[in-house]
């Protein structure tokens, strides 16, 4: 056995704290492990005919427990050691465990008798190998192709080397669903793996990722293993790594200094065969600047999966007989189209859904599902409070939360909480029961603690237990004036993203609630950007309605909308935005481009302009009917004076923007970029280009990033040969 390998296998026993003995030499390698009552005595042989049985007997005598193994490969050594101290403990049967906690937390706010289904949704793929060439760039339907879970499973098994997956989606369309059925198709008996999975959320510490996820580490694994071990696994991919809700530690106040440091800390375990998957609400951040130069300038060969998850269809959620119930009776479909409630619907009984149907009206069927679930919690947990009572709670909680910019807290913390800001509630509560049921008040607190409304992070902190609910309080607090009570500047305490919450939780209320909330955001001096207006404005009038500066729309379907003279865009972009039955006036649009836009039964509505084709700049875009095709015709004999005299702008010049310094390896570029480095040419002769390049499928596009396709690569090397 050569000096090497031995000092190898020793670095390895003393990564897992086994201490080398004095008895060692290069025929037997002698570790041993002292970890509570339990003492073991490792006996490595390089040498089967070396005769060990008295130092072996010595270490008997002295209580160890000893295990001889003659090597033959040192794989085998590290499967061994890798199995003792993660795979026949009880971490392995935590697996399942954790992924029945889970199922049984989606069942806790349902009907008696529920299950659970996961939903499987439709999915788009951009999948590049270790060198960044796209290998797949492909829009799936889960009910007619491959499932969302098979093929992440399948990328997993298939692909050698680091693999780093990224789920994006809104909120609402199954990301934490997605992460833990991930998670249940592991078995570690099996496939020798055992997943970390981890659950962010915003605490009031210090929000330091990588702090995090080691602490994480911590929490999870027991003491006798060290932290060093569990990231050496998981680079070694036995640990395959879940992250889900990573931008729960994204905030608009987050600074890209933070956001940098999140990504590095990644990528800095992407090397060997790692395996690192993480949950997102879809977000500008995995196209910026930021995440790209991480991408790109890692000397880690990794290969990359974006995966972005679609919004489910009322289809996927009820059944047929369900669905013609509620057409029949002309019910608004956009009042239940939120997967919490179509969930509560799934499982209700069709004489209640009937029921519901025929009694309610506008957004009144969320009343309902509230109502369900805090009726029920007074019957499941003996809770002497009313409805209104336990949203008078829990709308505290979430100011608590607010103010703090947090979405978790330690149980004591909540119960501390709960028990200081409402003991007027609370003692009134107590005086309702009989003598013999009456529980103290840290009894009560303790039930409030495991409301329906809250629910327990995998690290022990509590939360609200979903975006919807959490929403609908900070939504609530704000109708309802408690914000304004409360707080004397209550517009600079709100958090953009709790606003948000608010937003999408408010889509299936009532008209009256819709317009109390609009009107709120509209009215106050909110420090939020113009993104959050536009998307409001649209939520709740279904028009743009004000001036729109440095407006950045991403990955969003609009319809019915007048782009006419009650708005105004200045230096905007829209990024893989759909149009449906969309009216334009060019005359509203200042410097402002689509990229990678599609537009279906879309128009102008003046067709005589002298403005700039930069104040409406179309690149990579598509259209069902002429508008592409008659908007470039708008522009067609406008010439910018400003631009200078050079040769046309060849596909090949636009190609090699897309390598990196080098000129050799493939980088991808975000429109900006391609622009600002080709501003001796109208935008309006890049579009022609890139159109050109799209069509031949040199070049693919994900939101406002261009990547070049290995047919380009080869096309370039083919040419430069001529």
């Amino acid at each position: 056995m050569t000096s090497n390998k031995i000092e190898y296998i020793d670095k390895l026993f003393l990564s897992y704290n086994y201490q080398l003995t004095n008895q060692s030499n290069h025929k037997v390698r002698v570790y041993t492990l002292r970890y509570g009552m339990y003492h073991a005595a490792e006996f490595i042989l390089f040498d089967k005919d070396y005769d060990i049985s008295k130092i072996k007997k010595e270490y008997s005598d002295l209580g160890f427990a000893t295990d001889v193994r003659i090597l033959s490969n040192i794989d085998e050594i590290e499967e061994y050691l890798f199995e003792g101290f993660f795979i026949k403990t009880p971490l392995g049967n935590e697996l399942k465990n954790r992924y029945k906690h889970f199922v049984n937390r989606q069942l806790q706010n349902l009907p008696e008798g529920s299950t659970y289904k996961y939903i499987n949704s439709s999915f788009d793929l951009l999948l590049q190998d270790e060198s960044k060439n796209i290998i797949e760039n492909k829009s799936y339907d889960s009910n007619l192709e491959i499932n969302l879970i098979d093929k992440i499973n399948g990328l997993l098994s298939d692909i050698n080397g680091a693999v780093f997956i990224i789920i994006e989606a809104p909120a609402g369309f199954g990301k934490t669903c997605t992460a833990n059925e991930i998670l249940n198709t592991f078995s570690p008996s099996d496939c020798k793996q055992l997943p970390f999975f981890t659950e962010l959320s915003r605490n009031r510490e210090a929000r330091v990722f990588k702090h995090i996820l080691l602490n994480e580490i911590d929490e999870q694994f027991p003491n006798g293993i060290k932290q060093n071990i569990v990231v050496e696994q998981i680079t070694k991919g036995r640990i395959p790594l879940i992250i889900d809700g990573f931008d729960e530690l994204i905030s608009k106040e987050s600074n890209k200094e933070e956001v940098e440091s999140m990504l590095t800390t990644i990528i800095e375990l992407l090397k060997g065969d790692a395996k690192i998957i993480i949950t997102s609400r879809k977000t500008a951040i995995f196209n910026s600047d930021e995440f790209l130069n991480s991408i790109y300038d890692s000397n880690n060969d990794f290969s990359l999966a974006r995966f972005e998850i679609k919004e489910p269809k009322i289809e996927n959620w009820l059944s047929s007989d369900r669905i013609e119930l509620i057409n029949n009776a002309n019910f608004p479909v956009a009042q239940i189209a939120n997967p919490v409630l179509l969930s509560y619907l799934r499982n209700i009984s069709l004489d209640i859904l009937k029921d519901y149907i025929h009694e309610t009206n506008d957004g009144a069927l969320i009343d309902k599902y509230l109502d369900y679930l805090l009726k029920r919690e007074q019957q499941r947990q003996n809770l002497k409070l009313s409805n209104e009572d336990q949203l008078r709670i829990f709308r505290k909680l979430v100011r608590f939360m607010t103010e703090y910019n947090i979405t978790a807290e330690s149980k004591e913390t909540i119960k501390d909480f709960i028990k200081d800001y409402n003991q007027k509630l609370l003692q009134s509560s107590l005086k309702l029961y009989i003598a013999e049921e009456k529980p103290s008040i840290e009894d009560l607190i303790e039930t409030l603690s495991n409301h329906v409304f809250l629910d327990r992070k995998p690290n022990g902190d509590v939360g609200i237990i979903n975006d919807f609910i959490f929403g609908y309080l900070v939504g609530e607090n704000l109708i309802l004036e408690k914000y304004q009570e409360h707080y004397e500047d209550f517009e600079k305490i709100i958090p953009q993203d709790f606003a948000t919450k608010s937003i999408d939780s408010f889509k299936i209320q009532n008209k009256q609630k819709k317009e109390d909330l609009w009107s709120i955001f509209n009215n106050e001096d909110f420090d939020y950007d113009i993104g959050f207006y536009f998307d409001l404005d649209y939520t709740f009038s279904k028009q743009p309605n004000r001036i729109y500066n440095n407006l950045f729309v991403l990955d969003k379907e609009l319809s019915d909308l007048n782009f006419n003279e009650n708005c105004k865009f200045d230096s905007s972009a829209f990024s893989s935005v759909i149009f449906n039955n969309c009216l334009f006036d060019i005359d509203m649009f200042f410097d402002t481009s689509f990229q990678n836009c599609s537009f279906y039964n879309c128009s102008i509505i003046n067709t005589k302009t002298i403005k700039p084709y930069s104040d409406f700049a179309l690149f990579a875009c598509n259209s069902n009917n002429d508008f592409v095709s008659n908007t470039l015709n708008l522009f067609e004999n406008q010439i910018n004076n400003t631009k200078k005299e050079k040769l046309a702008l060849s596909e090949k010049m636009v190609l090699k923007q897309f390598f990196q310094v080098d000129g050799i390896k493939p980088r991808a570029r975000k429109f900006s970029y391609i622009k600002k480095t080709l501003s001796d040419y109208h935008d309006k002769e890049i579009n022609k280009v890139i159109e050109s390049l799209k069509s031949k499928d040199y070049l693919h596009f994900k939101d406002d990033v261009g990547f070049i396709t290995r047919e380009a690569i080869y096309h370039l090397k083919h040419s430069d040969k001529k």
